[in-house]
């Protein structure tokens, strides 16, 4: 595909430096439908059409003609705006390309508005919009599809009718909706990541999983290890900028020298992890930095081969030809704190979890934050994704609205859970309810943890123990909550 042929939408895209505006008292329009062109630009152009087969005169009331003119007055002038800029592949050419992996397209103006949903949540008349329609399967399913919502001028996903109840009604859930613009950015940065690719839908997928259309959804890209590399330095730079005071003047200078990575390639092989994923690739690139302790109770991976290779649990088990087992990369700081993971405690894929009494697999292994199982046919695998596994079970709801372990999503971890800290649940953006978060916004997180203090700093690193995170089922419960993304 010729990049060079597709608008440029750089300046456009939501970024911290770049926030959706909030001076507006509609829907930025003209942003949205930039880069909304952008992406059916991008679908386009993978089949190898050519540009010029796009018409910018072919948009929403174009294409539907008297059935759109007709809502035009139940809609709002700026979301009217925007559907008169959007461009549609053009109906007689060939089979168009869905919108985008969760995404088949604006919505047919049958099903333009969300009444039903509307109606069962108490939201005003019209103010519900489902704007595109999903993709049926790979967890899209009647009901679902991008909302907006037409009296806040916000976005979320709905994979299927399910989902309402985490993020309906609005006025109970307005950390989950966002500028569409907003939503439009994510989908077009897992694009820009390499995480969602696209190719003629006639070209073989990467492992063999389903595409939908030209989409194709990977395990992980190099610039998802890049970017978590990153997450991991300057983590590592809050904590040595505390450390580094604290330690004799001939110790905080001793590492001066290029640091070593993580785990030298010879102590991953010892281990069995498998060439290539994820973990393999992050660990061997991530820099060891000058302290021990990365989180309260929580240790660097030892560099020792047979101490690394100790720790574990199933990177030996029998497996698919497409799975890849989870790795403890971060252990407890007392090795004999297990965490359990019988029956629905655990968090992985078939593979890695005890599924008859003659299982090989463990039910209890080693406390700590582990990468995620994978499934690489499968759809919405997370090779970037952790999980962390604690010698202990959370409450959630405690009875008391003020505290309680919860998710990204609001709600609270499942009565008893040891994996589902710092998770996502539902998800805005798109995707599997299950998928886990990924490794990258961990470290990120932690880090505002140690800016804003409220994680100690001592010579060995972050202080406390495994413990501190019993705190989030605590009034502190937000202090162990990573918003929502991707």
């Amino acid at each position: 595909m010729d990049v060079l042929q597709l608008p440029n939408v750089d300046g456009l895209l939501v970024t911290p430096d770049n926030p959706a505006r909030a001076d507006l008292s509609g829907m930025d329009h003209a942003r949205c439908a930039s880069l909304h062109n952008y992406l059916v630009h991008y679908a386009w152009l993978s089949e190898g059409r050519e540009a010029a087969g796009l018409h910018g005169n072919n948009t929403y009331f174009t294409t539907h003609g008297a059935a759109a003119e007709a809502l035009r007055p139940r809609l709002h002038p700026s979301l009217a705006a925007f559907l008169d800029a959007a461009i549609l592949p053009p109906a007689d050419g060939p089979e168009p390309a869905p919108f985008f992996f969760w995404a088949d397209g604006l919505s047919h103006p049958n099903s333009l508005f969300a009444d039903q949903a509307a109606d069962l949540y108490n939201e005003p008349a019209d103010s519900l919009v489902c704007l595109y329609f999903p993709t049926i399967g790979h967890g899209g399913e009647f009901g679902g599809g991008l909302f907006y919502h037409q009296g806040c001028h916000r976005a979320a996903v709905f994979m299927h009718l399910d989902d309402y109840g985490y993020a309906l009604p609005v006025e109970a859930h307005p950390e989950l909706w966002h500028p569409l613009e907003t939503v439009l950015s994510n989908w077009i940065d897992l694009v820009h990541l390499g995480k969602i690719t696209a190719s003629p839908r006639d070209a073989p997928a990467q492992f063999d999983s389903e595409k939908i259309g030209p989409w194709e959804w990977r395990p992980y890209s190099d610039a998802q290890v890049t970017a978590c590399v990153c997450a991991w330095d300057r983590l590592c730079d809050a904590i040595e900028a505390r450390v580094l005071p604290l330690l004799p003047p001939t110790s905080a200078t001793a590492h001066a020298v290029e640091p070593e990575p993580l785990l030298a390639p010879s102590a991953l092989d010892a281990a069995s992890v498998p060439n290539p994923c994820f973990a393999r690739d992050f660990l061997s690139r991530a820099r060891r930095p000058r302290f021990r302790c990365i989180a309260p109770g929580l240790i660097l991976p030892p560099s020792d081969a047979s101490e690394f290779a100790a720790l574990q649990s199933f990177v030996r088990l029998p497996r698919g030809p497409q799975a890849i087992p989870p790795v403890c990369i971060f252990p407890a700081a007392r090795a004999e704190l297990k965490a359990d993971l019988t029956g629905s405690l655990s968090p992985f894929c078939d593979d890695f979890r005890v599924t008859s009494a003659g299982s090989p697999v463990p039910s209890r292994v080693p406390a700590g934050v582990y990468s995620e199982s994978v499934e690489r046919d499968a759809f919405d695998n997370t090779g970037e994704g952790f999980r962390l596994l604690l010698p202990y079970g959370l409450t959630g709801d405690v009875g008391d609205t003020n505290a309680g372990a919860r998710k990204s999503d609001g709600s609270f971890v499942g009565t008893g859970t040891v994996a589902e800290l710092f998770q996502h649940g539902y998800k805005p953006f798109g995707g599997d309810y299950y998928r886990p978060q990924r490794l990258e916004r961990l470290f990120d997180h932690w880090r505002k943890l140690v800016d804003e203090g409220i994680w100690s700093v001592g010579p060995e690193g972050v202080e406390g123990t495994i413990d501190t995170f019993r705190q989030a089922d605590t009034a502190r419960w937000r202090d162990y909550v990573i918003s929502p993304t991707w």
